[in-house]
């Protein structure tokens, strides 16, 4: 919406981080210009400046809004599920996100490290932090699991939660291809069923609802 004529347009910090990451997103940060978010966004070159010294620091900010999101939903919960259900629901999470039309966009975390890594510290340091949460998280999961003997207590967990990490990371970068979503339930069947040490395929449906 316009702003009325001779008034300058409300400054939302959150809405202008929101309509950055979208620009960054589509565009990549090289290509994207502070021209292109002030149009985006429609705010004058002297509000933004107010809280942003430059592109790149709106560009960490709007990468660490992004890692705030997503995952972490799932995450918070999984102390209060059994290991079993948490595990799933991670899976679930990504397979959801990876199949719907937004998943075409694939993953901005990566999009980031693709373009600027290595080379820049301050991405490098975000990705990583981000990525050994889930890493960790996934870890916690596992061995909760190894120690209600309902995981493989012969395996390392944090090699397994590696695994799965890597794994997921690909779903994201498949889910540009739009893959059809019960294709990524089987994918997680086979996860939770290789921790779980089954070698066969009567573990179940793995579709467990988990909140966008």
């Amino acid at each position: 919406m316009k702003a009325a004529a001779g008034r300058p347009r409300e400054f939302d910090p959150e809405a202008f981080l929101d309509t950055a990451l979208d620009c960054f997103w589509q565009n990549g940060y090289q290509a994207t210009s502070m021209a292109d978010l002030k149009k985006a966004s429609g705010l004058a070159s002297a509000s933004i400046y107010k809280l942003y010294s430059d592109k790149r620091a709106i560009y960490l900010a709007a990468l660490q809004r992004y890692m705030d999101e997503g995952i972490s939903r799932t995450v918070k919960r999984s102390a209060e599920m059994s290991p079993e259900a948490a595990l799933r629901e991670m899976l679930e999470f990504v397979a959801q996100l990876s199949s719907a039309p937004a998943g075409e966009r694939g993953c901005f975390t990566i999009a980031a490290a693709s373009e600027l890594l290595p080379g820049d510290e301050a991405v490098r340091a975000k990705v990583s932090s981000k990525f050994n949460h889930i890493i960790n998280e996934l870890e916690s999961i596992l061995i909760r699991g190894q120690q209600q003997q309902i995981f493989r207590q012969e395996e390392d967990a944090r090699v397994m939660a590696l695994s799965i990490f890597m794994m997921l990371e690909g779903m994201r970068i498949y889910g540009k291809l739009q893959p059809d979503i019960d294709d990524l339930r089987k994918s997680n069947d086979f996860i939770v069923r290789s921790v779980r040490g089954i070698t066969h395929s009567g573990a179940g449906n793995t579709a467990v609802k988990a909140s966008a």
